[in-house]
């Protein structure tokens, strides 16, 4: 089937969180990501499904209207987890093209336990303050392609997620065959990301001539003990920055747990990075490995050449 937007058209998810309908979590994450329970369905979703086109003529638009979640975030009366704009589950062959995504209440395009997916020319936008508001975050899911693509959100622009603690590892389904490339896009939080939730693993990524500017972390491979897991065979290359905090952070120290019952002894493993050609102007700091925390229970590799102030 084809969602297609005709030019200018633009839908509308409601502010009746009241009524919004509830789904059970995922199996890889055990409870809601924000919550224990359950979370609120996605705008649009997609379960078991293939051959899939959403796409728009100039400036079709899909409208999370997620000011209202944001709000409740702030003030702490959620009962659940938000819900995202766009989520495909156990689906396969679906191409999302030529769409502007904005304003959703939680992550905006959230392709979980999916293959062959390609998402290009979308815009995906959210204000700078918006929380949670990730761009686009493969997970769980294999040859996923993410090209051509303008993203402005309140979060990580991309994420490559895999699971979280003991119910990712259970679940044990990676992230694989990874492609992003011709990025460009702002955000206070990470420009390209891996994790935190990555405890069914995370390898063969490619990265690849991505435009960063007024963003937190511009490449960040982040992990956690407890998580279990790995990340292995990332590759990252011509990347430029522009006023960024942190060009480059590779951390063990990063995320929480979805319950007292993770295996503190399940340790991650970083090995088989290489990110070069990496130029900055206006960084604050160039490279943040965390030696202390990483030493405890990964290997890694990471030849870099960078050149500018980077």
């Amino acid at each position: 089937m084809t969602l297609y937007l005709a030019r200018g058209a633009v839908i509308k998810a409601t502010q009746d969180t009241w009524n919004w309908p509830l789904v059970d979590p995922l199996p890889s994450y055990g409870r809601g990501r924000e919550l224990p329970g359950r979370r609120y369905v996605s705008f649009i979703q997609g379960d078991g499904i293939s051959d899939v086109i959403i796409t728009a003529g100039e400036n079709g638009t899909i409208d999370g209207q997620g000011d209202v979640w944001w709000n409740m975030w702030r003030q702490r009366s959620l009962h659940f987890t938000r819900p995202n704009l766009l989520e495909f589950k156990n689906s396969r062959d679906v191409i999302i093209s030529n769409v502007v995504f904005q304003n959703s209440p939680f992550w905006n395009i959230h392709p979980v336990y999916c293959s062959n997916v390609v998402i290009r020319y979308v815009t995906v936008l959210a204000p700078y303050d918006s929380p949670n508001t990730d761009g686009i975050d493969p997970d769980s899911s294999s040859n996923v392609c993410i090209e051509d693509a303008h993203i402005a959100t309140g979060d990580d622009l991309v994420a490559i997620k895999s699971g979280w603690d003991e119910y990712g590892i259970a679940y044990g389904r990676p992230s694989s065959g990874i492609t992003i490339r011709r990025l460009q896009g702002s955000s206070p939080f990470s420009g390209i990301a891996i994790g935190s939730e990555t405890s069914g693993g995370v390898e063969n990524v490619l990265v690849e001539n991505i435009n960063l500017y007024n963003t937190g972390f511009g490449i960040h491979i982040k992990t956690n003990a407890g998580r279990g897991g790995y990340i292995r065979n990332v590759t990252v290359v011509n990347v430029s920055m522009n006023k960024v905090r942190k060009g480059i952070r590779i951390a063990g120290d990063v995320g929480d747990h979805p319950d007292e019952y993770f295996n503190r002894y399940a340790m991650p493993t970083v090995d088989g990075v290489t990110i070069k050609n990496v130029r900055g102007v206006d960084i604050q700091q160039r490279i943040d490995r965390r030696h202390q925390e990483l030493a405890l229970y990964s290997t890694y590799a990471c030849p870099m050449s960078s050149s500018g102030v980077l």
